[in-house]
């Protein structure tokens, strides 16, 4: 997004995105650059209303940007309503490819705390290796943050099962 008014408008509001060059602003005031968005953002604000996505100097369609999405992140809609959802309830959320899942929740935002939450999005019904679950659950421990499965049914339904490691 190139127009600076607007993402550091987005960016005060919603902190989502990332402005160009900028970590992980401590202030709204060094956000007055572009904002990087992933598509999951990107999608979230088309379907706001608040962002247009043009390709080729035509406006894309929700369903012709979900096409997009879809052809470069596997399960998609997975994800999006579970960022969807998390978004609406007031959290912040940056991607956690580095810890192995796929969302960090924040209260607030980066820069002011850490997130208290790791968020690994699956299918309801897949199959998953208990050796993952332990990995999710040892590296959650191990950076001092509660892990949230999102288990996505076909009705469009999330249940959230949260975990925190145990030591008897």
């Amino acid at each position: 997004m190139f127009d600076v008014d607007l993402a550091k408008c987005i960016f005060d509001v919603s902190f989502i995105g990332k402005p160009v060059g900028v970590k992980k602003p401590k202030s709204t005031e060094e956000a007055n650059k572009p904002l990087e968005l992933s598509l999951i953002e990107a999608y979230y604000l088309a379907e706001k209303g608040i962002l247009k996505i043009f390709r080729n100097n035509k406006e894309l369609s929700l369903e012709e940007l979900k096409t997009v999405c879809s052809s470069h992140i596997p399960e998609f809609d997975e994800l999006y309503r579970s960022y969807r959802e998390f978004k609406d309830f007031g959290f912040t959320i940056r991607s956690a490819l580095k810890y192995g899942t796929d969302f960090a929740l924040y209260k607030k935002r980066p820069g002011l705390e850490h997130a208290p939450y790791l968020v690994k999005v699956l299918k309801y019904g897949q199959l998953i290796e208990p050796g993952d679950l332990i990995s999710w659950g040892r590296l959650s421990h191990s950076v001092k943050k509660d892990l949230i499965l999102a288990i996505t049914h076909q009705s469009g339904l999330i249940t959230y099962v949260a975990l925190k490691w145990f030591k008897p």
